[in-house]
Order: C-alpha cells, then structure tokens, then sequence
C-alpha cells in the first residue's frame, strides 16, 4: 500500500464517496442554489475521481471544467473523464495560467488536507486569484465543535483546549478512511468557525452565503450539529 493516504484511497475512492453521498447531495444542491449568475468556467479543487465535479459541472451548465488534485492516482482517475483538463498539482501552487473561473469549488474538507495555517491561507489566497470579477468559490470544512459527530463531552474538551491553550495543532485529527474492507489511516483538520473566518478575511474572500449541514445524512443543522459550507467572492481592496 501507498504510503500516501490519498494515492492509496484512490482506488476505493469511489465506494467511500458513497458512504457520504447523503452529505455531499447536499452540499452540491447548495452550490447549484448559490451559483452566480454567469457561468462559463469552473475549476473544482481536490478532484478525488472527478465524478463527482463532472456531475456537478453538468448541472450548472458549465462549458469548461478543470480538475485538480495533487494526488498522482486520483489525477489518473480524473483523465479518465471525458472534456476536462486535469492539473496535478496542491491548491496552494495552482498556476496563475489557469485561467479565470465563475465558479472554484473546494468540497468535502479538501482544505483540511492542506498542512499548517500558513498554506491553507496560500492555498485560500491561490483560489481568491483564481475567481473571475464576478465569480464564486463554495467550499466546505469540518466544524471542530460538531457534537452531533463528535459528541459534547469531546467538543467540550476542545473548547477548553482552545481556550486554554490556542494553536494550530488543535484541529489535527487522526482518522481511518473504511473504504469496504479496506482501513487507510491518515490525519486531518478541523476547524472551529472564528478560525475559518479569519482566514477568508486574510485571504480575501467575504462570505455571501453560509450553511450548517448534518455530516450524516446532509439536513440542515447548526453551529454545534453540523459542518460549514460556504459561498465567497473576492473582496476588492485598494
């Protein structure tokens, strides 16, 4: 097996996808609801196969599709699919050369996968570059104070810790992918809310449109039940 996580998901990729496809229905019913009024191009960040993007592109009538993912195997997976470009690359080192796009999408806790505040603000910053005048990204993280996922006493344990004890290390999860039969460990991040918008103002980008979803079953939930989905523009600063 990869020592990789992501290269060794990317051959059960699919099957674990479908394990959340209640949440992710969701989260993409959002995205169609919110999406600006033009729309030409779209670049969906962190592709895993690309199914899911593709799916996405075809309901909001985009005429181009760039996927991106680091991930060599799951970058394979993406070229598979008909009519897109495939870059190989992380978030924080897209091209300038892409292009300008109407729509950036950054689903399913892609950010989280990004190490250290620091590159999670260059890749946040990267993708503020990336949007047309009047374009929108949509993307979504886990919420660190999720007691419906976590439970209350472990989310009472980390208000405390960040209270107490504030750092960037205090959102690092370790976790196991099952995909089947098939146990891949790997580590994450989640976030806590003031922590994310943080970012988005030094990145940027201002929040236009805002939900809690059920990381179970994808119904509306709230600040202590459910994860963050976000709708951003560019801020324009002189």
């Amino acid at each position: 097996m990869s020592s990789n996580p992501y290269d060794a998901l990317a051959p059960h990729y699919r099957d674990y996808a479908r394990s959340r496809a209640a949440y992710c229905d969701a989260v993409d019913r959002c995205v169609c609801a919110w999406r600006p009024a033009r729309l030409d191009a779209m670049l969906d960040i962190g592709s895993g196969d690309g199914s899911r993007a593709v799916r996405l592109a075809q309901a909001l009538h985009a005429d181009r599709l760039v996927l991106s993912d680091p991930s060599a195997p799951m970058a394979a997976l993406c070229r598979e699919h008909e009519r897109v470009e495939v870059l190989e690359c992380a978030a924080q080192a897209l091209p300038p050369t892409a292009g300008s796009f109407d729509v950036i999408t950054c689903l399913w806790n892609v950010l989280a996968h990004i190490d250290g505040d620091g590159e999670r603000l260059t890749a946040l910053r990267r993708m503020a570059s990336l949007l047309a005048p009047d374009g929108r990204l949509f993307l979504d993280v886990h919420n660190r104070y999720n007691a419906a996922a976590a439970g209350r006493r472990r989310v009472a344990g980390r208000l405390l810790r960040d209270s107490l004890h504030p750092g960037d290390g205090n959102g690092v999860v370790s976790f196991t992918w099952m995909a089947g039969d098939v146990r891949i460990p790997a580590t994450g991040y989640l976030f806590a809310p003031a922590e994310i918008y943080r970012l988005f103002d030094e990145a940027g980008l201002a929040v236009v449109q805002r939900a809690w979803l059920n990381y179970a079953d994808g119904s509306s939930a709230g600040p202590w039940s459910g994860q963050m989905l976000f709708a951003l523009e560019g801020v324009c600063r002189t």
